[in-house]
């Protein structure tokens, strides 16, 4: 549920009677223990507001508040604060009221924009809203090529068609050219290659990966891709320069 100038940003907060262990067959009939969403809320608009978060983040109940799956949710324990996760929601409910409250209304013509920001404006389904690229970089890092291949085939099989990552050309793209600074740049091509294999009608990144060949002295290579790119598309200006500066025929 997402209202103009209301706390959402991270996840659930509390809600329930003073007895978190007293089971009970449905919502309770007031707050306890909240701290950020204002104490007179509709307990119904509360529960609208959890269920919100947890689907912008991809996570159960559990993720804030003490309880199991398998529990009547009525069972939760709503009121304790053990859970870090709950008091990390409670900054991010504060710092989305900061951001809508008193940075967004110094924008001007916000209003007619309908500008609002919430807890998927950045989440998009997943619990830490990291770019795919900073991902893959650090499943290299740890793992090496089979690492970062490993985990994009994961994240791809589980997230492709949904908003949480960036799963275009332009990724791979990011991730090559960060392996390109910082090597190995066998690794680096890697990343060009399996873009190419994704995207095999791009131009771009048949051109990023002759580009990239160039980098490591493999004229040869970056000739053959170059081409390649031009045969995806005849149009492409920037690959037929670079095979005439290269003294080769498109």
């Amino acid at each position: 549920m997402s209202l103009p100038r209301r706390p959402l940003a991270s996840l659930a907060l509390l809600v329930l009677v003073t007895s978190p262990v007293v089971a009970q067959q449905g919502p309770p009939d007031s707050l306890v223990n909240v701290q950020v969403i204002p104490r007179d809320t509709p307990v119904q608009q509360v529960i609208d507001q959890m269920a919100g978060f947890t689907r912008a983040l991809g996570v159960r109940c559990t993720h804030c508040h003490v309880g199991s799956e398998g529990m009547s949710i009525w069972e939760y324990d709503f009121v304790s604060d053990e859970k870090p996760a709950k008091r990390k929601a409670r900054e991010m409910m504060r710092m989305v009221q900061a951001i809508n409250g008193e940075y967004l209304t110094r924008l001007a013509d916000l209003d007619a924009e309908g500008l609002d920001v919430t807890c998927m404006t950045c989440h998009r389904g997943v619990r830490l809203p990291q770019p795919l690229a900073d991902i893959l970089l650090r499943a290299h890092a740890d793992g090496g090529i089979a690492g970062m291949d490993s985990a994009y085939a994961a994240l791809r099989t589980r997230y492709y068609g949904q908003a949480a990552y960036d799963f275009s050309e332009l990724t791979l793209d990011r991730v090559g050219e960060v392996l390109l600074r910082r090597g190995p740049r066998a690794d680096a091509l890697h990343a060009y290659q399996r873009n190419v294999e994704l995207f095999g009608t791009s131009a771009f990144v048949r051109r990023q990966l002759a580009a990239a060949q160039l980098e490591v002295g493999d004229t040869t290579a970056a000739i053959a891709a170059y081409r390649d790119a031009l045969a995806v598309n005849p149009r492409d200006r920037q690959s037929r320069r670079a095979l005439e500066a290269l003294g080769a025929t498109p």
